[in-house]
């Protein structure tokens, strides 16, 4: 198989996602040359998100009249949408004036989860491979940092995180991809490089590796680390994330395999629980929209 040309990163806000691209470039992989600006008491140590696919991704929300923290997933309508107006050969344009040589680009947009299904078009166009990078984050740790960052109902977390992630695992089911849980890359990161190298099929660049290693990564990326055993506790967590959420970090433990028919009955239950829901997050989404327009 040839090596990837694309690396969309794909998790949910809060899970870790800025600490996983900047270690892609330990693997060889292109971030691009407008990156987000770190932000001190967010991401003191930057982003690594390329602003102009950040820019386009908030234009295609707001076209569409939903915004980042709304947890309802596009439908099918919505993505046909933006595929017939124009988008399509904006996002195409975009992005292939990202690459500028042989080496992949990775990008990472939380955004890109609830809008994959659109950018799986924009990368069939664009051509050459695609890998996926899917991070995995305990999602009280989510809740807990998206609370303390933006005052987020913890069970409007929960299903934002159940929306990400998802979505983003059945769209990529029988693709190239990997997934890698924040925790245990902030404890082994070198060993976790080099698995994230073999599935994806990139090189590991030692000298960035190293660098990566002692300059970038440090305790402090991580504000806080739960158990299972705290988010079956939590009670504003829907119990069915529960036992997802633990056949997903087995995935990323390497003790499951992501494709096993039980693995994805499981996650094809939570979509479809995801869908008898759907008047009730629309409901959320509402409520949520009106408070911060009301605050703002």
């Amino acid at each position: 198989m040839a090596n990837p040309c694309w690396i969309p990163v794909l998790g949910m806000h809060r899970s870790g996602t800025s600490a996983m691209t900047c270690g892609l470039r330990a693997l060889g992989a292109q971030l691009g040359q407008n990156l987000m600006e770190p932000v001190p008491d967010v991401n003191p140590k930057g982003f690594w998100e390329d602003m102009d696919i950040y820019h386009l991704n908030e234009e295609m929300l707001q076209a569409l009249g939903t915004q980042w923290y709304q947890s309802t997933p596009l439908s099918q309508g919505q993505v046909d949408w933006l595929l017939a107006n124009g988008y399509l050969e904006k996002a195409v344009t975009l992005l292939q004036g990202k690459r500028l040589d042989s080496q992949a680009f990775a990008f990472k947009d939380p955004r890109l989860c609830r809008l994959l299904a659109f950018w799986q078009e924009v990368l069939k166009v664009a051509g050459g491979s695609v890998a996926y990078f899917l991070a995995l984050r305990n999602p009280v740790s989510i809740a807990d940092s998206l609370q303390k960052r933006d005052g987020m109902d913890r069970t409007q977390s929960y299903l934002l995180w159940l929306t990400h992630t998802v979505n983003s695992i059945l769209l990529t089911n029988g693709q190239r991809r990997v997934l890698v849980n924040f925790d245990v890359l902030i404890k082994a990161p070198e060993a976790q490089l080099y698995r994230i190298a073999d599935r994806l099929e990139l090189a590991v660049e030692k000298d960035r590796l190293a660098k990566y290693v002692g300059n970038f990564l440090d305790k402090n990326l991580r504000h806080t680390r739960h158990t299972q055993v705290d988010l079956a506790q939590d009670p504003d967590c829907p119990e069915f994330i529960v036992g997802l959420y633990r056949d997903l970090l087995a995935v990323a433990q390497d003790r499951k395999d992501l494709e096993a028919p039980a693995i994805q009955k499981r996650l094809k239950q939570a979509w479809k629980s995801v869908h008898a829901m759907l008047p009730l997050m629309q409901a959320m989404d509402r409520m949520i929209d009106a408070k911060i327009r009301g605050t703002s």
